[in-house]
């Protein structure tokens, strides 16, 4: 009986934090147009987002895994991926831990495609619409 609690520990750790943190409380920060989720199935909900700009979305790490949010590829695979209007600059989250949140205000108007860098490979790419 020990042995089987102390290999549902990790597990019991992990959903804890997914299920903990800003990011799953529910609640839209006062100066936030739009939020996305990154779910435990590897994408981002919803997806498009459409906001105006000079508005901010905020990402929310709503999956226990770490994500990030990117326009800065490290692969031919990644650079693909990517899109961003003429004049706009690259952005990068960081690694965001489960129940994280990363706000990002997008100035210019155009669409922006951007990934995640450890599920890029899944297929975690998303667009922001920006009027």
């Amino acid at each position: 009986m020990k042995r089987l609690i102390a290999a549902l520990a990790p597990l019991a750790l992990v959903a804890a934090c997914a299920t903990s943190g800003p990011a799953v409380d529910g609640a839209v920060p006062a100066g936030v147009a739009a939020t996305v989720d990154m779910q435990p199935v590897l994408r981002f909900a919803p997806d498009p987002v459409r906001i105006r700009a000079g508005e901010t979305v905020e990402f929310r790490n709503v999956s226990a895994f770490a994500h990030t949010v990117s326009t800065r590829p490290s692969t031919p695979a990644e650079a693909a991926d990517v899109a961003l209007p003429a004049g706009a600059e690259a952005f990068d989250s960081g690694e965001i831990p489960a129940g994280g949140v990363y706000r990002h205000t997008f100035t210019v108007p155009g669409t922006y495609r951007y990934f995640c860098d450890p599920h890029h490979g899944a297929g975690m790419v998303g667009t922001v619409l920006v009027s």
